[in-house]
């Protein structure tokens, strides 16, 4: 019995093979192979369910946008220039209201009339 106990434990005991652990990366972005790209990617768009919402303005609303941006254009370029034009502009969305200083410059007062924000730009005379 215990020479049967001794042969059991000899051949449990017999020498294992092991060899070193190799990861090899499958995403080509992380050093695999390159071939795997385009399948990766594939699988990756065919589970996205989100759909990008479509953002396009309607004619009106590029109209105003390009409106607004020539008052604002105007308006800087006069101010820069020294040609100060007091008075208060509605764009739509915001209240522009320029005045002239106490002779220091000019305060350009900008209300955004969907939210109740004010910002107050103080520009000092140049010349």
């Amino acid at each position: 019995m215990t020479r049967m106990l001794a042969l059991v434990a000899l051949l449990a005991s017999a020498s294992a093979g092991a060899t070193e652990l190799v990861y090899t990366p499958i995403n080509p972005s992380f050093g695999g192979n390159p071939l795997n790209g385009s399948f990766l990617l594939n699988k990756a768009q065919s589970q996205n369910d989100h759909k990008a919402e479509d953002e396009s303005l309607s004619f009106e609303d590029q109209f105003k946008a390009a409106l607004e941006r020539n008052i604002i254009s105007s308006l800087t370029r006069r101010i820069s220039d020294g040609e100060v034009t007091e008075g208060t502009w509605d764009t739509g969305d915001y209240r522009i209201d320029v005045s002239a200083g106490d002779g220091s410059g000019v305060i350009v007062t900008i209300t955004n009339l969907a939210t109740g924000e004010v910002t107050i730009i103080t520009m000092p005379s140049m010349g």
